[in-house]
């Protein structure tokens, strides 16, 4: 019966848990980029890694709180048919006991609280080092580091000591008033009341059986305001996003453009800021290399980003072949497009998991080879003796900044873009490195409208157009 009844509470608790993970993850990834941009990684990672399975117990604990309620409430009601004088009395006693240690109840929170900022720290400092880890082995600087970490580390032990000592010391003045009511009760109930030795058993098992039920429900409370400041922060974030659904499927291929991008009139800027731009307007040829040009700050990225559907023009219109770029439309583009960011992100896997990163069809080896000799990189992964499952662990430093674009860029192309675009996807890379990316971008627009967002001068020659911010 215990066996069953743990099983149960466990599959309960573990479910609610998975349904409330999955129900942010869900409503992260499916929000608007504007809605993401500017968030903290951190928090997010935070909570659905920490705060989850706390905001899980504490709903698990609430429950606990209600049934001890009401075993309390059963209690309290056969003892006053008993005696009602010495019931009273035990719930005076447990009402004052409760009045005066409402203040760990408060310091419960405050602790629940810091500990949840303590461990954001040490998140972020773990991270921080993470990212970078070569300038602190260049700089020498893992003293600076380890300070930091044990900065967090040490308040998280401090806050964890407070708690629990919070927690027990409740519980060892709560045992003691027990102890001194129920001798109260023994005493006065049988040399002066003078109650029947039956009914004085039972008062006694009903009142050792209810002080534990104190203890219990002061122990719950007290868990409850622990928690508080996780359920806060698991709440912040399911309020700060939509519940949206994923699309459903695409049963046709992306939308190719046949003539041209018209950029109608577009009125734009951040909330806060000036406006990047008013009334622009622009054209992108189909099956060309268009370089969007500029300054830092004049927004070229942004514009890249109202054409690839992450933004909306506060007035004119994003046309494709003279069809504005609308709700009804966007599944369909998206699923057209190819991005090539600055900084190539890879994950800890194989080289075939990371080339064929987020890409819903199936692909066969010798299509991803074929991809690679597009870009001058079958090399890179003929070369190693396992070849596409050869493990990739920090990608900085397995291959130079070239190759790590080569790949970066067999990996759009494995998705067959019609519309390919490169954000300052050179700007990183030497003259050699980058005029051998450019050649073979040249020979894929055949094919494929290009958009290359970039400063440097010397890619120019290679654009059929450009638009100037």
């Amino acid at each position: 019966m215990v066996y069953g009844k743990f099983l149960l509470q466990s599959a309960y608790q573990q479910g609610f848990t998975y349904q409330m993970r999955r129900r942010l993850f869900r409503k992260i990834i499916m929000s608007d980029w504007p809605a993401l941009h500017g968030k903290s990684r951190h928090n997010h990672l935070q909570v659905l890694t920490e705060e989850v399975p706390k905001f899980s117990d504490y709903y698990y604990i609430f429950l606990q709180l209600l049934t001890r309620l009401i075993i309390t409430g059963a209690l309290l009601f056969y003892a006053f048919l008993v005696s009602p004088r010495f019931t009273v009395l035990v719930l005076i006693v447990g009402m004052l006991a409760f009045m005066l240690m409402r203040r760990f109840l408060a310091r419960s929170g405050q602790l629940g609280r810091g500990y949840v900022k303590a461990f954001n720290r040490l998140l972020k400092y773990i991270d921080d080092f993470w990212v970078s880890i070569k300038v602190a082995k260049v700089h020498s600087s893992e003293g600076f580091h380890c300070q930091k970490f044990e900065s967090a580390n040490n308040d998280m032990l401090k806050l964890e000591y407070q708690m629990n000592r919070n927690y027990a010391l409740p519980q060892l003045l709560y045992k003691i008033a027990a102890i001194v009511v129920l001798v109260a009760v023994i005493y006065v109930g049988y040399r002066v009341e003078q109650i029947p030795l039956a009914s004085f058993f039972i008062l006694i098992v009903l009142f050792a059986r209810s002080f534990p039920q104190f203890i219990s429900i002061n122990n719950n409370l007290n868990l409850l305001f622990a928690n508080m400041g996780s359920v806060q922060m698991v709440l912040e974030l399911d309020t700060l996003f939509e519940d949206r659904g994923f699309p459903e499927p695409m049963k046709a291929n992306g939308l190719r453009v046949e003539k041209e991008i018209d950029i109608k009139a577009v009125h734009f800027g951040y909330p806060g800021n000036d406006s990047l731009f008013s009334g622009l307007n622009a054209s992108i040829p189909a099956n060309s290399l268009t370089g969007i040009i500029g300054e830092s700050g004049r927004g070229k990225t942004t514009l890249v980003d109202l054409i690839a559907g992450l933004q909306q023009p506060q007035s004119g219109h994003i046309l494709l072949d003279g069809k504005i770029l609308d709700a009804s439309l966007l599944p369909r583009w998206k699923n057209s497009i190819g991005y090539l960011p600055q900084d190539a992100f890879f994950i800890d896997g194989s080289l075939r998991e990371n080339l064929l990163w987020d890409n819903s069809r199936h692909i066969p080896d010798e299509e991803i080879f074929e991809t690679l000799d597009q870009v001058n990189a079958r090399e890179l992964v003929s070369c190693r003796p396992d070849g596409l499952d050869a493990e990739l662990v920090n990608y900085p430093y397995c291959f130079s900044g070239g190759e790590l674009q080569r790949l970066a860029l067999a990996r759009v192309l494995l998705r067959k873009p019609h519309l390919l675009i490169l954000d300052e996807a050179t700007s990183s890379l030497d003259l050699k490195n980058e005029t051998q990316i450019l050649e073979v971008i040249s020979q894929l627009k055949q094919h494929i409208t290009i958009i290359f967002i970039t400063h440097r001068k010397s890619v120019f020659p290679f654009f059929d157009n450009i638009i100037s911010l």
